[in-house]
């Protein structure tokens, strides 16, 4: 069911009614914190990967609704991710750009 935002029938680009930003995560306290932390270092450390620093959210920029939010992983993982994102926006119909990433409802 597509809503009168949808735009998913519209022939302009995807960025013309979304746009993609990362916002970061809180970094949990406690001992939960700490462990996040360390899994942060080791991974690092190890190039084994480590907890996702950032999430990256795609909204709709009339309404500010979030259509995608992804972990977007450490901070070399989410420029790439957000990079590949604002391409397929350029390129990519509303319709287009949801078929190929997924949306929430």
């Amino acid at each position: 069911m597509h809503t009168p935002d949808d735009h998913s029938d519209s022939t302009e680009p995807a960025s013309h009614h979304l746009s993609a930003e990362l916002r970061p995560r809180e970094t949990p306290r406690g001992i939960r914190g700490v462990v996040h932390t360390v899994a942060y270092l080791v991974g690092t450390s190890l190039s084994l990967g480590s907890p996702s620093v950032a999430d990256i959210i795609v909204v709709r920029t009339a309404t500010g609704n979030e259509v995608l939010r992804s972990s977007a992983g450490d901070l070399i993982e989410a420029d790439t991710l957000l990079q590949q994102i604002q391409l397929d926006l350029e390129a990519m119909t509303v319709g287009e750009f949801l078929a190929e990433w997924g949306h929430i409802s």
